[in-house]
């Protein structure tokens, strides 16, 4: 999301990069070729990330001294402390609604000078500190603008480019706010299997390990090259936030199986758009009929670019006004 703010912001400043060691992080910037600094290794549990969370603080508060920062951009709140600890300025974003994230917005948001949010997200008590602006975090790196779709793909997948094609994405569902949150089961993957038949391949990623009688649907290729593979995707059937939006925001249409269907503002904007689908955990069956429809539809994936079209007419490119905000 931030390469191609950090881009725009070369031009006048200086950027330097710090990261946590968190689910595949660091080997996305690995592969877009990021110098950083590295913080620390996320922690697992509220006690872990707790201790790793108050450690950051002075860490931060070193690297605030040693490259004299002026500006932190960054959603996790060891740096917004640092920053106000020390009177410099600190710029939040999100696209999850504070409710959903309370964590993150209690820890970040009162530290920081403002917080960078779409114009659906909620806010609640933080509703001060945001600034607003119509889209997503997904358009920073996946508007027309800079995401061109590669068709050799196909040959990455080991398929011919008339192959339709699904993607299954798992979440691990080990962040602090999934705790209690149900998504994709053995089970349902099963039946999507079942009803791709001979007419759609599957292809599977997943962030935990998944079973050896799904293994043969594994998903083997960059992890850079993951929106190429979503952009030919016929659908996406996920219990991943993140994938879904991303999905939708290049005009694939998703299924999403996830206890947080009807709570997050930034998918509900997707749906509104047809350009998502959302059920919960026991309505599997009701997502299992609309995936056969797409499996028969051989004119699903146009339907979908056509309502993404709908979608791009009321969005912004993000990355302009989000470099004048962090610069103004």
């Amino acid at each position: 999301m931030l390469k191609p703010v950090a881009d725009e912001l070369s031009k006048n400043h200086e950027v330097i990069w710090f990261m946590r060691d968190k689910d595949v992080a660091l080997q996305i910037a690995d592969e877009n070729g990021l110098t950083y600094t590295l913080v620390s290794a996320a922690s697992k549990g509220l006690i872990g990330n707790a201790m790793e969370f108050a450690a950051n603080i002075f860490r931060c508060a070193f690297f605030t001294f040693k490259y004299d920062i002026d500006i932190w951009v960054t959603k996790y709140g060891s740096a917004n402390i640092a920053a106000k600890i020390f009177g410099r300025k600190s710029i939040a974003f999100n696209d999850d609604d504070a409710d959903v994230v309370p964590l993150i917005a209690s820890t970040s948001y009162p530290f920081a000078d403002s917080v960078l949010v779409p114009d659906v997200t909620r806010m609640g008590r933080f509703e001060n500190k945001a600034r607003r602006y119509p889209g997503s975090h997904e358009l920073f790196y996946l508007h027309p603008n800079r995401f061109s779709p590669n068709p050799d793909i196909y040959e990455l997948l080991g398929i011919p480019e008339d192959q339709r094609f699904c993607l299954i994405r798992l979440s691990a569902l080990t962040a602090h706010h999934d705790i209690g949150i149900k998504g994709i089961g053995n089970e349902f993957v099963r039946e999507i299997v079942k009803v791709c038949g001979e007419d759609v391949r599957v292809f599977i990623s997943s962030e935990a390990p998944i079973d050896k009688e799904f293994e043969v649907f594994r998903l083997c290729i960059p992890v850079s090259r993951i929106f190429d593979a979503l952009y030919y995707a016929e659908f996406l059937v996920a219990d991943s936030q993140t994938m879904t939006s991303e999905a939708g925001t290049i005009g694939t249409a998703s299924f999403r199986i996830s206890d947080f269907v009807g709570k997050i503002s930034y998918i509900a904007e997707l749906e509104k758009y047809g350009l998502s689908f959302g059920y919960k955990p026991g309505e599997s069956e009701n997502a299992l009929s609309q995936i056969k429809v797409a499996v028969a539809a051989p004119d699903y994936k146009q339907a979908s670019r056509e309502r993404l079209e709908d979608f791009l007419d009321v969005k912004c490119d993000p990355v302009p006004w989000f470099a004048q905000q962090i610069t103004r």
